[in-house]
């Protein structure tokens, strides 16, 4: 037989397991909570006031305050200034709703100047937005063109299920958002409306970038 603080360890990493499913972010953070509450039990039982019990209580806490967070911005439909320009101008999604879905899919996140985002023939390139910086777009060792604020990267791989065709590099510290390409792609066959309004704001960036090279190029 498993002694008690045993079962609650087995229970606590079912519960971490459980947490890679789920795309939304609500949900993954659901399933943080039950399994930091399941190790603070186990390291409770096992060793008291011990490290463990301390980093488990710590864990807890943290995704408990990001929980409220996200649940609080729910409530008030309180939107940052990136979301509001990718929502309202990029994508052209003005249901609430709608954007609320949007929101669970999407990290945001601040990159140094010197970072690759993308890799040349790297199978599923992340999709990213960017909000703000700059990139430079490199084929086979030659720099092709660039990016910035409001166009999208690893859209072209999104569409067409190929590898990325260019490495992108910062150049200029960016803030982004990375989107979950299989999440989207859920949605967007649950709600056709919203799929339709990603492929419109997809197309547009990818024209973007195709006059910029036919500039560059001339």
């Amino acid at each position: 037989m498993f002694e008690t603080d045993v079962i609650f360890a087995w229970l606590g990493g079912i519960a971490l397991i459980a947490a890679m499913i789920p795309h939304q972010v609500r949900l993954i953070r659901i399933c943080c909570l039950v399994a930091g509450g399941f190790a603070v039990v186990h390291f409770g039982l096992n060793d008291g006031a011990g490290i463990g019990f301390a980093l488990s209580i710590a864990f807890l806490a943290v995704n408990f305050a990001r929980f409220l967070e996200l649940y609080h911005r729910a409530r008030r439909g309180v939107m940052t200034r990136e979301e509001r320009e990718l929502f309202n101008h990029v994508m052209k999604i003005e249901d609430p709703g709608k954007q609320s879905r949007l929101r669970d899919l999407m990290m945001w996140e601040d990159v140094p100047a010197g970072t690759k985002l993308i890799k040349q023939g790297e199978l599923e390139p992340p999709l990213i937005y960017i909000a703000s910086g700059r990139a430079e777009i490199e084929r086979d060792l030659a720099i092709i063109s660039e990016c910035g604020a409001g166009e999208f990267l690893g859209e072209m791989s999104h569409i067409s299920g190929e590898r990325a065709s260019a490495t992108v590099t910062v150049t200029k510290d960016m803030r982004i958002a990375r989107l979950d390409r299989d999440a989207l792609g859920q949605l967007a066959r649950s709600l056709p409306e919203i799929g339709k309004a990603v492929d419109r704001a997809f197309n547009r960036s990818l024209a973007v970038k195709v006059l910029r090279m036919n500039e560059s190029a001339r």
